[in-house]
């Protein structure tokens, strides 16, 4: 079973994450983990964060040199920003340094109440989407497997606040060469400028936006995941991944919120061209009844925009309950361009996981061969 646990804080030493289920003998590329930590750091809207700190993730265990031993994978990213917050972060904080005030739309004040602590700094510690930095080394690892077994991951923004930049085609390598060198990772160019506008208008207001992100998966075999029980479903487990990222509040699965379309539009149609097994159309996402159908599995994730805003809203100080205004915290404008990234890192350990769940193995070579057999035995029957 593959699975990961990671911990850290924001401010703290280092985010760390345990993998175990990886199987042994692949090679690991670590210019490609580290590039997509890259990646996670840039985007229009970010904020000054991204310019203390410069991710690299460093394996302590489960390797021997860059090949995987089957044992677990211990990764580790050091936090740059920790020097200047250790003094704080290793004690006790007195009294005037806790944090009272809740900001709106955060986890500030659940967490106040649930853990108890009497300072809000313990909440933003971990609710922080700092934590996505570990998640985006996870995901990119299981995402290096599976380009391996020709399952490849792609997004894109689709849209920033109300400004659409249509879905195209994210395995037309030009189209995706232009979205890669976006600094919005939008196709279309009048778009982004407009995308840009809206983002410095927002920054120059002390406000914030959110947006719609498209992720395609090709490549999946027939049959990844099960009916057979609720919590077995791909597009459920898949669901709860995405979900899980801080900020996505929806999802959508192919065209599934299009309520123009009667069930005979909506249906993709089968049929069997030249030995191969095609459809028309993709309403479905890729899967059905939870199950992948061969198709690319096509999402659409919706992220809300950022909390913490330096426009003054209406909240409490949960100590004194008096009603204040809330306070101001480090924070990006949007954070949707580099949510697209974690968000494919975080499909790419979910689909691994299914992979692995169908074709279980202690080895890489195994899972290869189980992958490749299985796909003629659908395909070439």
């Amino acid at each position: 079973m593959l699975r990961f646990l990671d911990a850290g804080e924001s401010h703290g030493k280092a985010l760390i994450a345990i993998v175990e289920g990886i199987p042994s003998n692949f090679n690991i590329d670590m210019d490609f983990i580290n590039n997509e930590l890259k990646r996670r750091q840039k985007g229009y809207g970010r904020g000054d964060r991204m310019k203390i700190e410069q991710d690299r993730v460093e394996l302590w265990s489960g390797v021997r040199g860059i090949k995987t031993t089957g044992n677990p994978i211990t990764m580790v990213i050091f936090n740059k920003d920790y020097e200047n917050w250790k003094e704080l972060m290793g004690r006790e904080p007195k009294d005037e340094e806790k944090i009272k005030i809740a900001r709106p739309g955060h986890g500030d004040m659940v967490g106040f109440f649930k853990y108890s602590t009497g300072d809000i700094r313990d909440v933003i510690e971990r609710t922080s989407a700092r934590e996505t930095a570990i998640r985006t080394a996870v995901g990119a690892l299981c995402r290096n497997i599976l380009k391996e077994l020709d399952i490849e991951i792609r997004s894109k923004v689709n849209s920033i606040g109300n400004i659409l930049d249509d879905t195209v085609d994210l395995y037309d390598d030009k189209i995706f060469k232009k979205i890669q060198s976006s600094s919005i990772r939008c196709y279309n160019s009048i778009v982004e400028e407009k995308i840009i506008e809206k983002i410095d208008m927002c920054k120059e207001q002390g406000d914030t936006i959110g947006g719609c992100i498209f992720i395609s998966v090709k490549g999946m075999p027939i049959g990844i995941g099960s009916y057979t029980q609720w919590d077995r479903k791909l597009d459920a487990n898949l669901s709860r991944a995405l979900m899980s990222v801080q900020g996505i509040k929806a999802i959508e699965f192919g065209n599934g919120l299009d309520l123009s379309k009667l069930g005979s539009s909506f249906n993709d149609p089968i049929y069997y061209v030249d030995e191969k097994i095609i459809r028309t159309s993709n309403n479905c996402g890729g899967i059905e009844a939870g199950v992948s159908n061969g198709e690319n599995i096509d999402m659409k994730v919706y992220m809300k925009p950022i909390p913490t805003v330096k426009k003054s809203l209406d909240s409490i100080d949960l100590v004194n309950r008096t009603n204040v205004v809330n306070r101001y915290e480090r924070s990006d404008v949007c954070g949707v361009i580099p949510a697209s990234v974690v968000l494919e890192n975080v499909c790419a350990f979910e689909i691994l996981k299914e992979i692995m769940s169908k074709f279980p193995c202690d080895s890489f070579q195994e899972l290869k061969q189980y992958v490749v057999e299985y796909r003629r035995e659908v395909y070439e029957r």
